[in-house]
């Protein structure tokens, strides 16, 4: 029996997601470093629906599936310090949704 290894399928969602260079001018302005995971975080905020929003646990099974190694602890540190920094909001039952000046991101020329 061989073992394959699957590629790590996509989070991006939305046809109208934020490219890495938007991605990391959001978690800049936030005050967070830009990195694969974080990324793949924002892509699945930006897929997941905007009045329901997305749990943690629904969030770090996406990135499981999608071969990101992160754990649900370290899910949990990236989506309160988005919070903190207003990036996103908590809609009630533990569920998060972007804000609507996440959503719009600014073209910035720096990287």
């Amino acid at each position: 029996m061989s073992t394959q290894h699957n590629p790590p399928r996509s989070l991006n969602h939305t046809e109208n997601g934020p490219d890495s260079r938007q991605c990391r001018a959001l978690l800049q302005a936030v005050g967070l470093r830009f990195s694969m995971p974080r990324q793949k975080v924002v892509e699945a905020l930006y897929g997941a629906d905007e009045d329901e929003g997305i749990s943690s646990r629904e969030l770090h099974q996406q990135l499981s599936e999608a071969g990101e190694p992160l754990s649900l602890v370290s899910v949990r540190q990236v989506l309160r310090r988005m919070e903190e920094g207003g990036m996103i909001q908590a809609t009630g039952r533990s569920r998060y949704r972007l804000t609507i000046s996440a959503q719009c991101p600014r073209n910035s020329s720096a990287a």
